[in-house]
């Protein structure tokens, strides 16, 4: 009677093992906790859900434990597993590289809608390359160039290519100082997070260099607006990503520097995001 007592307690108190089990039990968000298990088993989604009887083995248990841990001390998902989904492509993604964003993706969105045929167009500050790659990939007809300032960075875009099977030109640069061609389009996702801004507490994991640009949140907008009206061929258009409260300034500064048919898109929250300008040679 005892012992049957004692067995009771223990398979009370035992740990939840099964993906089941731990898919219900997990106090992190449900979706991320799905990405852990997969991560952990090799199982799709759906796989998961039809395999929901699986039992960890002892070392995926204290794996799962283990990476629970990282992700509630504030780690990114992303780097915990080495990749991030972007544009319906796994992109290989490190400490060195800033996570893609889903607005980003409104982005890549703008440049397949304005870019023409054949254009040539150019990825400034590619991080995982995730912008370029996409255009190359969801338009083979355009022509893709990518710069960053960091090798260590382009060795990760350059990976994210090979493996997509995405021809693209890379070059190792401070913005367009290295630059030499002209081109259709200029995209680019720059620093542009206030360096006393507060959401800069929630991003420490990330590379900085690629958040802020430890001063108004707006110096290397300026720079690329200034370089982009010298590389871009007539009727060529600039897009520039920039923080929700920055879409006055930006229009500002596309005006200050020459641009036309200035516009602001909007993100997913109803933000502003995305401006673009075009430059129109009277």
């Amino acid at each position: 009677m005892i012992l049957n007592y004692m067995m009771e307690f223990v398979l009370l108190f035992k740990q939840p093992s099964t993906l089941r089990e731990l898919m219900k039990s997990s106090a992190i968000d449900k979706l991320d906790n799905r990405v852990l298990l997969s991560f952990i088993t090799g199982f799709s989604h759906a796989q998961l859900i039809a395999r929901d009887d699986y039992q960890l083995t002892d070392a995926q248990f204290q794996q799962y434990q283990d990476l629970l841990q990282r992700v509630s001390g504030g780690e990114p998902i992303a780097y915990i597993i080495g990749y991030k989904e972007f544009y319906s492509r796994q992109f290989k993604v490190t400490p060195a590289t800033l996570i893609p964003r889903p607005e980003t993706e409104l982005l890549v969105e703008q440049v397949l809608q304005l870019a023409p045929q054949n254009a040539k167009i150019i990825d400034l500050g590619t991080g995982s390359g995730c912008i370029a790659i996409s255009c190359k990939l969801e338009r083979p007809d355009l022509q893709v160039s990518a710069v960053d300032k960091f090798d260590d960075v382009l060795n990760i875009a350059r990976q994210n290519a090979e493996r997509l099977q995405a021809q693209i030109e890379f070059t190792q640069s401070d913005w367009l100082a290295k630059i030499y061609d002209e081109f259709d389009v200029v995209v680019s996702n720059p620093p542009y997070i206030e360096v006393n801004d507060f959401h800069l507490q929630n991003l420490q994991f990330e590379p900085q260099t690629a958040l802020t640009d430890f001063d108004d949140g707006l110096s290397c907008i300026k720079i690329i607006v200034q370089q982009a009206i010298m590389k871009l061929k007539s009727d060529g258009w600039l897009l520039i990503e920039h923080g929700y409260n920055q879409g006055t300034d930006v229009r500002d500064i596309f005006k200050r520097d020459g641009f036309k048919n200035i516009e602001t898109i909007k993100d997913y929250a109803d933000l502003e995001r995305i401006t673009i300008g075009q430059k129109i040679n009277n």
